[in-house]
């Protein structure tokens, strides 16, 4: 494997653990565990939003594409501007571990302990409430579909019916983050004992992806839907999804092996076969699926990586570790 760090960018000090990551054009915004929301872009100076007291848990893109919505340890849910204004849109009295939302149907879900709590125009429609605590959300592409992961697997909820009792995909054990594929064909979850599981929606069909050292705490599509990305592993693992028994039977991809570095994050490029991948030890690194090249983006820091997400345009990758460590890079 040969590769060299690519440097064109800025460095960055957060000051605290960061949790995610996400592009309001061309400012990048870090959710951090001391309740920041950090704002910077490539030139300028960088701005600290005081937005939780506490930890900021799971954050989301606002419908409107002008804020994000936030989640704290205390309870709060916030769309947060990058201009500093903050709306208080609930105290849901409980850890908000999980948001997801949607822009056509101007649509935020967040989930605190056993409920997931649906809002449209920013006010509170209806609760889902389940019999375990939700380890997952995740909307389908058009808006109308949510999944909720659990105990016991997976339950698919129409999400602007209140009263829908739910379809329900039945796994035993204990079900943590969800994805669903960008066709809407598929379901995935990361399982407690560092397994994948995941369901055909057609006829229920159950898919097994095992063999990781660690939890998959991060999923990624390709645009396509072609390819699953995860962490947990030495390698980025990533699931073939083409057929119609998706990975059932074959072998993943494993990109950019590092013996005793363990992926922790990944992320597909919005419209290139390109995936940014990040280690247990700040490093990132980026495989191109075309000609199977790697380019070292980032070198290795002091913590895992915590946080990566890609601009609009793909030009550009946001990326923060637990120690406080940061970077706005140009890709080539």
């Amino acid at each position: 494997m040969t590769a060299h760090v690519y440097e064109a960018g800025r460095r960055l000090a957060i000051g605290a653990p960061a949790t995610s990551a996400h592009w309001l054009e061309d400012q990048a915004l870090f959710t951090l565990g001391d309740g920041v929301v950090l704002v910077a872009g490539l030139a300028g100076p960088s701005k600290r939003i005081e937005a939780h007291n506490g930890a900021i848990l799971s954050a989301a893109l606002h419908p409107s594409g002008k804020q994000i919505v936030t989640g704290g340890d205390d309870g709060q849910l916030n769309a947060v501007a990058p201009d500093g204004k903050i709306v208080a849109l609930a105290n849901l009295r409980k850890w908000v571990d999980h948001i997801v939302t949607n822009a056509a149907l101007n649509l935020i879900v967040a989930a605190a302990g056993k409920q997931a709590i649906v809002f449209r125009d920013n006010e509170e429609a209806h609760r889902f409430t389940h019999a375990s605590t939700i380890g997952g959300l995740a909307l389908d592409p058009k808006g109308r579909r949510l999944a909720i992961s659990h105990y016991g697997g997976v339950t698919l909820r129409y999400v602007l019916t209140a009263d829908d009792s739910g379809v329900s995909l039945p796994w035993s054990g204990s079900h943590l983050g969800v994805a669903i594929s960008p066709g809407a064909d598929y379901v995935v979850t990361a399982m407690q004992e560092n397994a994948l599981h995941g369901w055909r929606l057609a006829d229920k069909l159950d898919l097994r992806m095992d063999g990781y050292p660690a939890k998959t705490r991060c999923f990624s599509w390709d645009r396509r839907g072609r390819w699953l990305a995860t962490s947990g592993a030495e390698s980025a693992i990533v699931w073939p999804f083409v057929g119609k028994s998706g990975p059932q039977g074959k072998a993943p991809l494993q990109l950019i092996p590092r013996p005793e570095k363990l992926v922790t994050a990944v992320a597909f490029h919005p419209s290139e076969e390109m995936l940014a991948v990040g280690y247990s030890d700040g490093a990132l690194w980026l495989a191109r699926f075309a000609d199977q090249g790697v380019i070292e983006l980032d070198e290795a820091g002091e913590a895992p990586v915590s946080a990566l997400a890609w601009d609009a345009s793909g030009a550009r990758l946001a990326v923060a570790d637990e120690a406080g460590r940061g970077a706005i890079i140009e890709t080539p």
